[in-house]
């Protein structure tokens, strides 16, 4: 007699996975009303009937609105990180780094002065020019008015600021990503490419933002470098969050 085997597609699911898969399935619906309807009509309700879950199931896993949409941004930016990540192995190979952290020689390239730092400011202004900042955006202007979503919010972004740095660290060449003025350089960064994005928004002048995001790739090096002069910046900034605020001095 044949032995009898487990078809594997139908082996139960367990308590664990069933609530991974409703938080999965309220993200998803959160993420697609925000971008299908905005932030003003985005409700839980709403929600609910798109994930088409019971009400005390996106209770048990969001007791807020907030709480919800916030962790709706941080699903869409992991999804976006992921995709970064893919794109890592299509990024310029490294140059010849210096593996100590002194100032280039006369005559060598600064480092941030290579293509793949150049690449990889592009991807992160991807991250301004798409679907995840324009969410963003309006939960943003939403947290103005509403401290529960303020509070939220804020603590997302600080810690998505920590995951764009730890990130960056793997994308940059290793003279980039061992500078000690790296974290100041991409503060300064996501500053810059926030405001052109919101910019962008309004406006809707790509050629114009694409000139100004290529300027910073070419001030990047000098950046870096007057950054690692002052310090590097405090871990506990946010992307839309200046985390000094001493003006950078440019050279003249």
């Amino acid at each position: 007699m044949p032995e009898a085997r487990l078809d594997p597609t139908r082996v139960p699911r367990t308590q664990q996975q069933r609530r991974e898969e409703t938080r999965r399935s309220l993200l998803d619906a959160a993420v697609q009303s925000l971008i299908e309807v905005g932030f003003a009509r985005t409700t839980t309700l709403e929600v609910q009937r798109r994930a088409d879950v019971s009400r005390g199931a996106l209770l048990h896993h969001f007791p807020s609105k907030a709480e919800l949409l916030v962790a709706a941004v941080d699903h869409l930016a992991e999804m976006r990180a992921r995709e970064m990540k893919a794109f890592a192995s299509q990024l310029p190979p490294e140059r010849g780094e210096r593996g100590d952290r002194e100032a280039a020689a006369p005559g060598e390239p600064a480092p941030g002065d290579d293509p793949r730092t150049g690449a990889v400011l592009d991807l992160l202004w991807q991250c301004f020019s798409g679907t995840f900042f324009k969410v963003s955006m309006e939960l943003r202007t939403a947290a103005r008015t509403d401290p529960d979503l303020r509070r939220v919010l804020t603590a997302a972004e600080r810690s998505l600021r920590d995951r764009i740095v730890a990130q960056s660290r793997t994308l940059f060449g290793r003279a980039v990503a061992e500078h000690p003025g790296l974290e100041r350089a991409l503060d300064l960064t996501l500053q810059l490419m926030i405001g052109a994005a919101m910019t962008g928004v309004l406006h809707r002048d790509d050629a114009r933002l694409r000139e100004l995001i290529d300027d910073w790739k070419a001030l990047f090096p000098l950046v870096l470098g007057s950054a690692s002069a002052r310090g590097q910046a405090s871990p506990q900034g946010a992307p839309g969050e200046l985390t000094d605020r001493k003006k950078l001095k440019g050279k003249r």
